[in-house]
């Protein structure tokens, strides 16, 4: 009873630990990405905006969808090796996913802030939204990378729809200020 209790103990710390490594490098990926689009002088966020679209980062929503899991352990010759192995590199393809989103979240930034400046009519109201927008797109990395901490142990599941709305508001509400 007392190791039980012990072990319960250890894990959650080092549940915590792990939740705590994964917001760091969250947060440093994120830095690392805005002092790379701000030191490049030759981006053109509208050149960007015009390819730009949501739909690539779909695949998401169903990277690391459970019902895989249980379809695999269904088949014949299914050894748990092989849906470890499948977890580890689809979370590695999710996280590719996200630092690429991360990164065009924050050209969708500059590209918001460059088109509201041009725009034909006052859009202060709009620019304020803007940090608000920004922090609630942090807070959805957030619970997506804690989620996928615990989704790479074998508990609970990643939806990724908050994080791509996210995403698809603050592109549509920039495609909106431009011009027709």
């Amino acid at each position: 009873m007392v190791i039980e209790e012990a072990n319960r103990d250890l894990m959650l710390v080092l549940t915590i630990l792990m939740v705590f490594a994964v917001v760091l490098v969250v947060f440093g990926l994120m830095m690392r990405t805005f002092k790379r689009l701000t030191r490049r002088s030759t981006f053109d966020p509208l050149e960007w905006l015009e390819e730009f679209s949501v739909n690539a980062y779909r695949p998401m929503e169903r990277l690391l969808d459970n019902r895989d899991y249980t379809f695999l352990a269904a088949q014949s010759g299914f050894e748990p090796s092989i849906a470890r192995r499948l977890r580890r590199e689809r979370v590695g393809v999710f996280h590719s996913y996200l630092a690429a989103m991360i990164r065009d979240f924050h050209r969708l930034l500059l590209a918001a802030r460059v088109v509201s400046v041009f725009a034909s009519e006052d859009q202060s109201a709009f620019i304020a939204t803007l940090w608000r927008v920004r922090w609630s797109f942090y807070a959805a990395v957030l619970a997506v990378e804690i989620h996928v901490a615990l989704h790479w142990m074998g508990v609970g599941t990643v939806d990724a729809r908050r994080l791509l709305a996210s995403m698809q508001r603050m592109e549509l509400d920039t495609m909106r200020l431009l011009p027709a």
